[in-house]
């Protein structure tokens, strides 16, 4: 009896321990479709703190982002200089945020002074126009004149100093009026400062882009080499002179003891123009500066762009009116030269 009893209890612990096996398979078959979910629900958190950091950064720059037209706008009405912070827009620039953030340190100090506007970018044209090539980049307008800065953003105080250090322009305008007198290339004095000229076109817009990076080697080589710059288009006869073509825009030459040297390697970059005009001008053949214009050929050039002016100024001139004035022309021609003679032969008496 006992035995019956035995084998009766066993048999039920054997059904019991069936039932919660079956009962905990079952249980296991729906767990899978709760980790299936549960990746997309954490993407979903992902990409919504994601958002909020990018609006946080957003709020946090409070630089103002312009275009080209608002750009031309503060130049043209402002009187004072502007900052432009140059970003890429397209592509992902982890470095463009850095160097923001360090220029929005300092953004209150620059505009302090009250005469430096602060401002960013992503306008390609305008970045093309200044001949800014690679991003972050920063361009200071300094009474309408750009320099282009060749530093790090690393730290926002070496920025502010680069700015305070490079409010004044650097760069000489030459023109056929005063480049000779200035630069005295032709037969210049012992120990006077070597030249280094661009002859550039401000009518050609990948000509006139390297205006903001010569003013950038016009401050490196200060007081080592003078730099000028002389605007083709309006200086014809110093063009001539140094036999410039339209078509090679930018020229660079270094005028050396009166001698000249053009710059012909392809790398425009500030460090390549500053090593040429420090010592690397020496591992080339100089040519003798051209002859400056003589008196008769100045009065000459002065008469015939006064022709010109008067022919411009008015359509309806007559034949007769047009006679007369090159009479005239030719008269004062002939007096000025005279007495430019005189007044030479009087010095070297």
């Amino acid at each position: 009896m006992r035995l019956t009893w035995v084998l009766l209890v066993a048999a039920l612990l054997a059904v019991d321990v069936d039932a919660r096996k079956k009962s905990g398979g079952g249980h296991r078959k729906e767990e899978p479709v709760k980790e299936v979910d549960e990746p997309v629900a954490e993407k979903k958190i992902v990409r919504q703190k994601h958002a909020k950091i990018v609006e946080i950064v957003d709020e946090e720059h409070t630089i103002e982002d312009v275009d080209e037209d608002k750009i031309d706008e503060i130049l043209r009405e402002s009187r004072t200089n502007l900052v432009i912070f140059f970003y890429d827009g397209r592509a992902a620039c982890p470095s463009c945020g850095e160097a923001l953030a360090e220029i929005e340190e300092i953004d209150d100090d620059i505009e302090a002074t009250g005469y430096v506007n602060v401002v960013k970018t992503d306008d390609r044209s305008v970045a093309k126009e200044l001949g800014v090539t690679t991003f972050p980049s920063l361009v200071y307008y300094r009474r309408k004149n750009p320099i282009l800065y060749d530093g790090e953003f690393g730290d926002s105080e070496v920025v502010l100093r680069w700015l305070r250090s490079h409010e004044e322009v650097a760069t000489w305008d030459l023109t056929d009026d005063n480049f000779e007198k200035l630069t005295d290339s032709h037969s210049p004095d012992e120990g006077t400062l070597d030249w280094f000229v661009m002859f550039y076109n401000a009518e050609n817009s990948a000509c006139h882009s390297y205006v903001a990076l010569w003013e950038t080697v016009a401050h490196k080589l200060r007081g080592l080499v003078n730099v000028g710059k002389v605007e083709m288009g309006v200086n014809d006869d110093v063009s001539e002179r140094f036999h410039v073509e339209k078509g090679d825009c930018p020229t660079f030459l270094l005028l050396h003891r009166g001698k000249m040297y053009r710059y012909k390697d392809t790398a425009r970059d500030v460090r390549s123009l500053f090593n040429f005009a420090m010592f690397k001008f020496k591992e080339l053949r100089g040519h003798r500066v051209p002859d400056p214009p003589s008196a008769v050929e100045r009065v000459y050039e002065l008469c015939k762009e006064k022709i010109i002016d008067a022919l411009d100024d008015s359509q309806t001139l007559s034949v007769l009116g047009v006679g007369g004035l090159l009479v005239m022309v030719a008269a004062t021609l002939i007096i000025k030269a005279y007495r430019i003679k005189a007044a030479e032969r009087e010095k070297t008496a």
